[in-house]
C-alpha cells in the first residue's frame, strides 16, 4: 500500500479525481436520459447521484458527531483490520459484485439529475469541511461499522469514498449504454 494511501492529501486527491471522473459521464448523457431508468430494477443516473449525496451527507454526520472531538483516552488503537487497504478499494469498485445499499441510502427519487447535481457539490463541500476540521486522532482510532467490511475508521470512511463515487461513475456509463445514449 502507498504511504499516501491513507493520508489527507491523498485522500483529497483521489475525491478530486473521481469526482471529476463522475461529472464528466455525466456530461457525456444526453439530459433527456439521465432521469430513465434502464430496466425498472435499475437505478437511473439521476437515482445513482441521489445516492451518492445520501452518502456524503451521513458521512459528513459522521465527522461531524464522532470526529470532531479527541478520542476518550482509553480508546485501543484499532488494527489493521479496520484501516481502507486496496483489496478493500478493489472489492468497492468490483461491479460485477452487487452490493445492496443500505436502506438510509437508497434513493427516494425525488430529484432530477440537474437538480442533483449541484446538491452533490454541496454534499461534497460539507464533507471536505467536517474532514478538514475534524481530529486527526479521532479520524485514526474511531471506528463505525460499515454494512460490508466491518468496522472502519473514520479516515477510511473517507477514504472509501473515492472508490465508492468511482464504482458509482461506472454504474453511470453502463446505464448511458444500456440506454443507447453513451
Amino acid at each position: 500500500m502507498s504511504d499516501d494511501f491513507l493520508s489527507t492529501p491523498g485522500i483529497l486527491g483521489r475525491l478530486e479525481t473521481e469526482r471529476a471522473a463522475l461529472l464528466a459521464r455525466i456530461e457525456q448523457i444526453p439530459t433527456e436520459s439521465r432521469n430513465k431508468r434502464p430496466s425498472p430494477s435499475r437505478w437511473s443516473v439521476a437515482e445513482v447521484l441521489e445516492h451518492l449525496i445520501r452518502l456524503e451527507t451521513g458521512l459528513t454526520k459522521l465527522l461531524t458527531l464522532r470526529g470532531q472531538q479527541p478520542p476518550p483516552p482509553d480508546t485501543p488503537a484499532p488494527d489493521e483490520s479496520t484501516r481502507m487497504s486496496p483489496r478493500i478499494a478493489g472489492l468497492v469498485r468490483d461491479r460485477s459484485k452487487h452490493l445492496e445499499a443500505p436502506e438510509r441510502v437508497l434513493p427516494a427519487g425525488a430529484l432530477t439529475a440537474d437538480e442533483a447535481v449541484p446538491h452533490l457539490l454541496k454534499a461534497r463541500e460539507g464533507m471536505l469541511a467536517a474532514f478538514a476540521s475534524a481530529n486527526d486522532a479521532a479520524l485514526d482510532t474511531i471506528t463505525h461499522p460499515h454494512p460490508y467490511f466491518g468496522p472502519l475508521t473514520i479516515r477510511s470512511w473517507v477514504a472509501l469514498a473515492t472508490d465508492h463515487e468511482a464504482r458509482h461513475a461506472e454504474q453511470i456509463s453502463e446505464i448511458a449504454d444500456q440506454l443507447g445514449s453513451g
